[in-house]
């Protein structure tokens, strides 16, 4: 059994990340038919895949999380975009601090969405294939780059004389990152456990991430059910936590 984290696309728009369970073995970047909560009767809807992950490493996730995960059983698929641009359109989502779904909404037309917002096995394949064709890393920068954060221009006085500077420093943001993996639920779940708030630096979401991004998920589950079960307190548990993952990268 799989999990699938994918992006439902309805009214010819991309929507937040929903879980799937499923048989089938689906590969990142494709579209198949699911059921989508918010219509009638969870109607089925075309959907993009953008992780997939083995349900029997996900053992701890699936007891603890609250998130509702929708079953699949249509084992209909349509290949659509690469893992390699899907990974490529998360790292520049993740630069201009929006969703995915956001990203995802400016680079493909509403054209294309309304082919793909059809029940896409009735839909006009060769404009999909077109406009896919065409999506490049290059591509991809240009359709998100008005978004990037602009740089500050600062003026600083020194003994009565006046210089201007360019400050290369990007503009902070106070938006959380969206949830669209099971890493980043697990990153927000772990993070208020131990009660970090910092939107920048140690213990940010990015300083999570970037450590997360090279160990399994069943690894750090296993790290942070060790620590709970302790009886130190939380912050003893949350240095034990990193001392453990510093050694698991060291051996790495």
């Amino acid at each position: 059994m799989n999990i699938l984290t994918a992006i439902p696309i309805y009214r010819n728009k991309f929507q937040e990340p929903v879980l799937f369970f499923t048989q089938e073995n689906f590969s990142v970047g494709s579209i198949i038919l699911a059921p989508y909560p918010q219509t009638k009767g969870s109607k089925e809807k075309p959907v993009l895949i953008i992780e997939v992950s083995d349900s029997k490493n996900k053992k701890q996730f699936l007891r603890k999380t609250s998130i509702q995960i929708n079953k699949s059983t249509n084992p209909y698929e349509l290949p659509f975009l690469s893992d390699k641009i899907i990974k490529d359109i998360e790292l520049k989502t993740s630069k201009i601090n929006k969703t995915l779904n956001f990203s995802l909404d400016k680079i493909f037309t509403k054209a294309i969405k309304k082919e793909l917002n059809k029940t896409i096995e009735n839909s006009d394949k060769s404009i999909i294939e077109n406009y896919v064709n065409k999506i490049t890393p290059d591509f991809i920068s240009q359709k998100l780059k008005t978004f990037l954060p602009k740089k500050k221009e600062t003026k600083i006085y020194t003994r009565g004389i006046q210089s201007i500077e360019n400050l290369l420093s990007s503009t902070s943001t106070t938006k959380k990152n969206s949830l669209h993996s099971e890493k980043h639920y697990l990153i927000a779940e772990i993070r208020e456990y131990f009660g970090e708030t910092n939107k920048k630096g140690k213990g940010s979401f990015s300083f999570y991430l970037g450590f997360f991004k090279r160990i399994p998920e069943n690894i750090i589950y296993q790290y942070w059910s060790e620590v709970k079960e302790s009886r130190k307190s939380t912050k003893d548990q949350q240095k034990i936590f990193w001392w453990k993952i510093g050694q698991y990268l060291k051996k790495k």
